[in-house]
């Protein structure tokens, strides 16, 4: 009987021996992530999390609840107790050798030790011993992120301030839009254009006395602006089917165009003769296939300008205006001449770095929103106190495919800065948004941490169209899906942000949907500004995406 009732006792007392412990473990393990998860606020916020968790969680008091009214003197009443038995260190964790390294530069971990000494036994006293103690050591972190930044700069990239956007968002916005892209280039002035297009007019030659006239023609396509210093006499035109039509005058001015089989015809001939004049067909105005571009540059005092880019003429801008087939005619600017139809041009034709290096500097649609939304997310990302890492891929590259602009680096400021300077079609003017996210997966699977989280931002307009080195809309497509499940594979989800008014949103979902991630859309007509808090709202998500892990 004295035997057993001495391995009862014996029973007892271990038994209690290993409930403290377990209650401590459970204590300092809760104390340490709850620690971890707060880093990111600093190390200050984090000891308070630790030690309010230890204090909430006290070793031989199941069940005991501390109201927040008494959390401050149940602490101080912790800290006064257990000032030489707690010990709260700050690292990061190696995984490689599974070893706290302390630092107190952007640490990812929080170690907790307590220990609780001289907790009564029960039965052991009859052995001589009256108490016993527990310790108990725990180490979490939280994740670091290695985010990829995957930026949509094709040359659809800038639709939404192009003349082609007036059917969407009005004349009066994309004019205005226009305004500001030709004042953020400096407001250059070339010959002699207005910023509103205009029809050109052209000098007639010069009187060399009071007797001759002074003529000039502004042309109109399919019909012509005479002006005259002297009574006019006839007006001689000639049309696109080669007929000619004399129209008689006695006016000093006047607007002339065909009739009957004539009727809308191009004009291609103008013979202007006043009273007295000495020419028998009067005055020639050569508005042909051949000489209508040189006859129109000189108009415009374009002829001994020279044009200020690597790419393009003014030939060239002469004959995008003349086009019956751009939206330059659609906006009724067609034979018309003015810096809209310029800036349009270069936008429209001319975007890439090579061709018109200075429109990374202007507020184009929808890539200053990509850009803005950059800004943002980096200015969201540098408030708080991390070890977070960012890579930035554009698509396309010269080749079409994706570039990787820079790996993954701790210079937030540099992606960004690298972001603003480029153009919608700066390399090319497809668009791969497959290629992106591929080369966004490849980079974090090489170059992503261990311990880290690891994930991709993509920003587009969500219209892809070019694969394997040629234009394909379902081959762009697939390989877009194809690559969600690859990093839905590999965990890696992809937050997804669409922007402009040609968006393909159904498809950014579906990216968003497969990798268990979030899609938000910023409409066309729209600044970063008039959707930001829902913006920071879908950073808060990923700065929340950062998983806690009790490694010891």
């Amino acid at each position: 009987m004295v035997v057993l009732l001495a391995m009862l006792a014996f029973s007892i007392d271990t038994g209690y021996m290993f409930t403290m412990q377990s209650q401590l473990d459970r204590s300092v393990d809760a104390a340490a992530l709850a620690g971890a998860s707060c880093l990111v606020e600093g190390t200050d916020t984090a000891q308070e999390a630790v030690l309010e968790y230890l204090v909430r969680n006290p070793v031989g008091r199941p069940g005991t609840i501390v109201t927040s009214d008494e959390l401050v003197q149940k602490t101080a009443e912790f800290l006064a107790a257990h000032q030489d038995d707690y010990e709260i260190l700050y690292g990061n964790w190696n995984p490689t050798t599974e070893q706290f390294e302390e630092t107190s530069e952007l640490p990812s971990a929080v170690s907790v030790a307590l220990r609780y000494p001289n907790l009564p036994l029960f039965f052991g006293r009859a052995l001589g011993k009256d108490s016993f103690d527990v310790q108990s050591r725990a180490i979490a972190m939280y994740q670091p992120r290695d985010i990829m930044v995957v930026l949509d700069f094709s040359g659809s990239m800038n639709d939404d301030s192009e003349l082609q956007a007036i059917s969407k968002f009005g004349s009066t916005a994309v004019m205005n839009g226009l305004q500001q892209i030709y004042e953020e280039l400096g407001s250059p002035v070339y010959g002699n254009l207005p910023f509103t297009p205009q029809w050109a007019t052209v000098q007639g030659v010069d009187p060399v006395d009071a007797t001759q006239p002074k003529i000039t023609v502004q042309y109109r396509f399919t019909s012509v602006y005479v002006t005259s210093t002297k009574t006019l006499s006839s007006v001689k035109l000639r049309f696109s089917n080669g007929n000619y039509q004399t129209f008689l005058s006695s006016a000093t001015s006047g607007t002339f165009q065909g009739s009957g089989t004539n009727a809308g015809r191009q004009v291609t001939e103008v013979y202007v003769k006043t009273v007295g004049h000495a020419l028998p067909n009067g005055e020639f105005f050569n508005f042909t296939s051949s000489a209508i571009t040189n006859t129109l540059k000189k108009a415009l005092g374009l002829d001994s300008i020279a044009y200020p880019y690597p790419s393009g003429s003014w030939s060239t801008y002469v004959d995008h205006a003349r086009s019956s087939g751009t939206a330059n005619n659609t906006a009724g600017f067609r034979f018309k001449f003015g810096y809209a139809n310029l800036v349009n041009y270069w936008l429209e034709q001319k975007p890439m770095y090579s061709q018109t290096p200075d429109l990374w500097k202007v507020s184009a649609q929808p890539v200053t929103a990509v850009k803005d939304a950059v800004d943002l997310f980096m200015e969201f990302i540098t408030t708080v106190d991390t070890n977070d890492r960012l890579g930035l891929v554009v698509y396309n590259s010269s080749s079409g495919n994706a570039r990787l602009e820079t790996g993954l680096t701790t210079d937030l400021p540099l992606v960004a800065s690298i972001a603003r300077q480029r153009q919608a079609g700066h390399y090319h003017t497809y668009t791969n948004i497959g290629a992106g996210m591929q080369t966004a997966r490849e980079h974090l699977q090489a170059n992503g941490r261990t311990n880290a989280f690891k994930m991709i931002v993509l920003m587009t307009d969500g219209i892809a169209n070019y694969y394997n080195g040629k234009y394909d809309v379902t081959a762009a497509y697939n390989h877009v899906l194809a690559e969600a499940n690859a990093s839905k594979t590999l965990r890696y989800p992809v937050v997804a942000i669409s922007l402009g008014a040609g968006a393909d949103t159904e498809l950014m979902q579906s990216v968003a949907d497969i990798t268990e991630s979030r899609h938000f859309n910023v409409p066309g007509g729209q600044s970063v500004a008039d959707y930001r808090d829902g913006l920071i709202e879908v950073f808060e998500d990923i700065a929340n995406t950062r998983p806690l892990k009790l490694v010891k």
